[in-house]
């Protein structure tokens, strides 16, 4: 556990910072997985691996003295879970869901969140091969993609919930329309390109998909993927920043709350009563 810093007494040389911040490489991960997607997970190897050996050397030593105690190993182990692992996860996804909010602030008036859902539905529809399927139907593929998005967004399944509170039905309609319309759009551009849009960055990178052996319709896809996520590019980069923020601001609070609350006066006591196992 964290030990004040004075001249009298031990200071853990694994609790403080910098070397503290080991702890929290995965908290960092996590903060920008809405730019770096699965890659945050391998911000979990430093972190664990810095837990583990705080643990160990905690079961070897007390203080400079070699004593083990699975005892206070325990301990450790739920002050690290805690404290680097469970609540500064929470704060940094509070932190990304607060921040998707300023989405409201646009003109879609939706969340981020939303935003990146119907993204997400979107991608699937692409995917699918539905683009390709309503070919020269453009009334019906809108019809399609808004019946998936409104099936998707609604209320009763508590599955959902998270991305369709706070947002207007109506708003939520019209961007799902205007992102399946542009989708259209791009497509007939890249099929049938007039000649101002042949110089697009666009057009360009279809052209070399092609020439890298890629058929006409995956390439079309892997535009249409390319232009989604760059369509909610922004919106990660809040959102991420919104988790720094949420980790910067809670960290200490919540070393100190379970150091000092959860173990010190709920664990310690009845934890000290009984012999190492």
């Amino acid at each position: 556990m964290i030990k004040p810093i004075n001249n009298n007494e031990y200071s853990d040389p694994l609790l403080k910072w910098p070397l503290r911040g080991a702890a929290f490489t995965n908290e960092v991960g996590e903060a920008m997985r809405p730019l770096i997607g699965n890659y945050a997970t391998l911000s979990w190897a430093p972190a664990l691996l810095y837990i583990g050996a705080d643990v160990y050397d905690k079961y070897k030593n007390d203080q400079t003295e070699y004593s083990p105690s699975s005892r206070r190993a325990f301990k450790q182990a739920l002050f690290q879970g805690l404290a680097s692992i469970c609540l500064p996860i929470v704060a940094v996804k509070a932190g990304q869901n607060l921040f998707s909010l300023f989405g409201f602030c646009t003109k879609d008036n939706i969340s981020i969140n939303t935003k990146e859902h119907i993204n997400k539905l979107a991608q699937e529809f692409v995917a699918n091969g539905k683009m390709h399927a309503y070919s020269g139907k453009d009334k019906e593929c809108i019809k399609e993609f808004l019946s998936i998005v409104s099936n998707n967004m609604n209320l009763s399944d508590k599955k959902q919930v998270k991305y369709a509170y706070t947002n207007n039905p109506n708003d939520i309609n019209k961007f799902a329309e205007t992102t399946i319309k542009e989708l259209i759009k791009i497509r007939k551009d890249l099929l049938n390109p007039a000649d101002e849009f042949k110089i697009s960055n666009t057009y360009l990178s279809f052209e070399q998909a092609l020439k890298s052996g890629q058929t006409q319709n995956v390439a079309v896809k892997s535009i249409l993927h390319k232009h989604l996520k760059q369509q909610t590019l922004k919106g990660k980069f809040i959102k991420t920043i919104g988790g720094f923020l949420a980790l910067g601001i809670a960290i200490k609070p919540i070393d100190r709350f379970v150091d000092e609350v959860l173990i010190g006066k709920v664990v310690s006591p009845k934890l000290d009563n009984k012999k190492d196992a």
